[in-house]
C-alpha cells in the first residue's frame, strides 16, 4: 500500500477480515495479531487501528459471521423433519460436523474472551441468543411448550454438545477411549430429550384392580 494512496475504508475492513481469517485458519487464534495483519496486508499498524479499535473488535466481527454461517446451517437441520427428537439428533450432528470442518474458527467462537472490563455488544448477544431461540422452539413441543424448560433444555444441549466438540476437536476422545464424536452426540440428544419427554408425560396410573392381579 503506496504513501499517498487513497484507501477505500470499506474494502480495506474486508481485506483486514479476509487476512485475519486466513491467519486463523492456518496458524489459529493464538497467532493472530495487529503486526501480523498489518505485514500480510502491506500496511501501517496505525492503519488498522484507523479500522478496528483492537484485536477483540476483529475476532468479535469474525466470531459473528462464523454463528452466522453455523446458524444457517442449523436452521436448515431444523426444517428437515417434523419430528422434535430426530430433527434435534440431525442438527446436534450438524453442529459437529460444523466444529471439524471450521476447526480453528468453531475454537476461536468458543474460547475467545474478551479483555477485562469489556462487554460483549448488544448486536453480538442478538446473534447467540437466535442460536439457542433456534434450538428452544425445536425442543418446545416435547415439554408441552413451556418456554422455561425449553430454554433450559437448549443450553444443556449445547452445553453437552460443546463438550464432545472440544474433545473431537483436541483429539482427547481417543485418551478416554470413546466412541466418534457423531455417535457421542446421537446418543447425547436422543436420551436427554427422551428423559426430557418422560417428565413431560403424565405417569402412569394404576387401579387397584390391577396392582391385585397375580404375576
Amino acid at each position: 500500500m503506496g504513501r499517498g494512496q487513497k484507501i477505500d475504508r470499506e474494502q480495506l475492513r474486508v481485506t483486514i477480515l479476509e487476512v485475519a481469517t486466513e491467519l486463523i485458519n492456518t496458524k489459529g487464534m493464538e497467532q493472530l495479531t495487529i503486526r501480523k495483519i498489518a505485514g500480510e496486508i502491506g500496511c501501517a499498524i496505525g492503519t488498522i487501528y484507523n479500522v478496528f479499535r483492537n484485536l477483540d473488535a476483529i475476532i468479535l466481527t469474525i466470531n459473528a459471521a462464523t454463528m452466522s454461517r453455523l446458524y444457517a446451517r442449523l436452521e436448515g437441520e431444523s426444517n428437515r423433519d417434523n419430528v422434535p427428537i430426530t430433527a434435534l439428533i440431525s442438527l446436534g450432528q450438524s453442529y459437529v460436523a460444523f466444529s471439524r470442518e471450521n476447526f480453528h474458527l468453531w475454537s476461536m467462537l468458543v474460547d475467545h474472551k474478551l479483555a477485562p472490563g469489556n462487554t460483549l455488544p448488544d448486536w453480538f448477544q442478538e446473534k447467540i441468543d437466535a442460536l439457542f431461540t433456534l434450538v428452544s422452539r425445536m425442543v418446545a413441543p416435547l415439554v408441552d411448550n413451556d418456554q422455561e424448560r425449553a430454554e433450559r433444555a437448549a443450553r444443556v444441549l449445547w452445553a453437552g454438545l460443546h463438550g464432545v466438540c472440544s474433545l473431537a476437536v483436541s483429539g482427547k476422545l481417543d485418551a478416554v477411549q470413546a466412541e466418534s464424536a457423531d455417535v457421542l452426540a446421537e446418543s447425547l440428544v436422543r436420551n436427554y430429550l427422551q428423559g426430557l419427554q418422560m417428565e413431560t408425560e403424565p405417569p402412569e396410573i394404576i387401579t387397584d384392580s390391577e396392582e391385585k392381579q397375580p404375576a
